[in-house]
């Protein structure tokens, strides 16, 4: 009789773990499926016709290293910075090459106190980072340092801002598992275990950032979908895009928030709104 009313309790007491392993599982699967098929877009780079009018007219050009430009301030001695020579990514843009893996902090400029959430943060700069990772830097909304791991961090608490710190933190978690444990060794998500439990590709594997942003700000809790226009088996030019949730951490700043709900990925028309080119 007393070894009967043993068994009862620990079977009590184990289907509460036993249930919330599954529901773990269940949320590491959802998290692969949501990622792997943005992994198109960015690990493997697909065709695709960049939608140059997303940009808009009034936005600002991109960071240049000419002096004559008038943004020399951006960075004072590129020649003991950068690699001489530029490259082009997978999308054709110019990507600079700095001689530290981790990248190069531009030099911090202040940001129009009216500026409308779809305007694209100031001096842009595509960089090269850990040998093989093409990812946006800019002058207004970060990043403006490193973790001790080097992933960048410093994302202002912006549209911009947020944008930035998706189009790294996804980035890295498609760009192979000794990345995706910078992150979570970084504190930049909000279940490190369930991060590591995620989408598997080989170590070191090359991404571009892809170029297409479109963003729903809270200060607290942001929605960014980052996306590449491709051409569809029917015919029709689409955006293809993931959804990545960010919270806001004090002490911390953006945080990817691992919602498998959430973190999903799809298609929609190149007309639909919202959608702006900011590197």
């Amino acid at each position: 009789m007393t070894e009967q009313n043993t068994t009862d309790s620990t079977h009590e007491k184990n289907t509460p773990s036993f249930d919330a392993e599954n529901e773990r599982a269940s949320s590491a699967t959802k998290l692969t499926i949501g990622l792997a098929a943005v992994a198109i877009i960015v690990v493997v780079g697909v065709v695709v016709s960049l939608v140059m009018v997303f940009r808009g007219d009034d936005a600002e050009p991109l960071v240049s290293l000419d002096p004559t430009t008038g943004n020399a301030t951006v960075v004072e001695d590129k020649d003991s910075l950068f690699e001489p020579d530029p490259v082009f990514d997978r999308f054709e843009r110019v990507v600079y090459v700095p001689l530290d893996p981790n990248g190069v902090i531009l030099s911090e400029t202040i940001a129009s106190a009216n500026r409308p959430d779809t305007q694209a943060p100031s001096g842009v700069m595509l960089q090269r980072i850990h040998g093989n990772m093409d990812l946006p830097f800019s002058t207004s909304d970060g990043p403006t340092g490193f973790t001790d791991n080097g992933v960048a961090t410093g994302f202002a608490r912006t549209p911009q801002g947020a944008a930035l710190a998706a189009a790294h933190y996804l980035s890295y978690l498609l760009s192979g598992v000794n990345r995706v444990e910078m992150v979570a060794e970084a504190g930049h998500s909000t279940d490190p275990t369930l991060l590591l439990e995620g989408l598997r590709v080989p170590d070191n594997t090359g991404v571009s950032a892809a170029p297409l942003v479109n963003v729903t700000f809270h200060p607290d809790l942001t929605l960014v979908k980052l996306g590449a226009t491709v051409e569809r088996s029917n015919g029709s030019t689409e955006i293809q895009l993931t959804k990545f949730p960010l919270v806001w951490r004090e002490g911390t700043g953006w945080v990817v928030q691992l919602d498998p709900t959430v973190m999903s990925s799809g298609f929609e028309p190149v007309s639909a709104e919202g959608w702006q080119q900011w590197w």
